[in-house]
């Protein structure tokens, strides 16, 4: 659907509808979708690669990785535009539901999504006011809280985030590694093969410097190996978020689109309840 056929569309719709949540939504959605495309873009410039060295000290062989570039800072645009457009999307059906149920919406109408549970029955009764009984129990149940179910609480604080400065991705260190094992059987027997084992590290780093060891292998594991076995390593890495967000260290693909699609489908049943 072009822009100008959404616009018709809107204009045509009832006062009291779910179209617009909807619209929201999907915007959410095309958003995620164009971020995905530039990360891929990103990542597919090689913008990370590894080599070997032998540390001399040990002779553990290290994998660092060398930096030729970090995630462009118009992302950060296009993550805003998923946020806001999915937090927005709950205030729409909130500001509907005060509609439907026959009342005028207020300064206050938005959906409550707050610190605390037990800070959420007031800040809820502010901002549901004029929303049918109904429609307000079957908010209250979706615990959209801190502590409650933790979607909401991230969606609020990544838009509060986005509107004081800029949700600024960095590369991370490697998201998993690939190890592709081939060990050595008797004289008269193949050697066998093992299916590729993903690990993902512990302490992933975040914005990867140049010249990060991302793997090491010790020296007697390599002795070792040498005998029995033969092992190649891959290395993939990702796009995340920075420190000073809620969601610090995680990737950008798919957290913010799982993020918008989940409560979505959380709120689907309070969506129901439009015309």
């Amino acid at each position: 659907m072009t822009q100008a056929q959404q616009h018709a569309l809107i204009n045509s719709v009832p006062q009291v509808s779910a179209a617009g949540v909807h619209f929201k939504f999907q915007r959410a959605q095309q958003h995620a979708a164009e971020l995905e495309r530039r990360v891929q873009g990103f990542l597919q410039s090689a913008p990370f690669e590894v080599y070997e060295e032998e540390e001399r000290a040990t002779g553990d062989l290290l994998t660092r990785v060398r930096v030729h570039g970090q995630p462009p800072p118009e992302l950060s645009t296009v993550i805003g535009d998923v946020v806001h457009n999915a937090r927005t999307a709950l205030d729409h059906l909130v500001w509907q539901l005060v509609l439907a149920n026959g009342s005028q919406p207020g300064e206050k109408t938005a959906f409550p999504i707050a610190r605390s549970k037990d800070s959420f029955p007031s800040y809820a009764k502010k901002c549901l006011k004029g929303v049918s009984k109904q429609a307000s129990a079957a908010i209250e149940e979706l615990r959209p809280y801190q502590g409650g179910d933790q979607r909401f609480w991230r969606l609020h604080q990544l838009d509060i985030e986005d509107k004081h400065h800029l949700l600024i991705p960095v590369g991370a260190a490697h998201r998993n590694v690939m190890i592709s094992m081939t060990m050595n059987a008797w004289e008269d027997i193949p050697p066998v093969t093992f299916p590729p084992l993903a690990l993902r590290p512990a302490d992933r780093q975040y914005p990867l410097q140049d010249g990060a060891v991302v793997f090491r292998i010790m020296k007697g594991a390599r002795e070792s190996e040498q005998e029995t076995s033969r092992s190649e390593y891959g290395f993939t890495f990702e796009v995340a978020f920075g420190d000073g967000t809620s969601v610090a260290g995680e990737p950008v693909i798919p957290t913010l689109a799982n993020l918008v699609a989940e409560i979505q489908q959380q709120v689907q049943p309070v969506i129901d309840l439009l015309p």
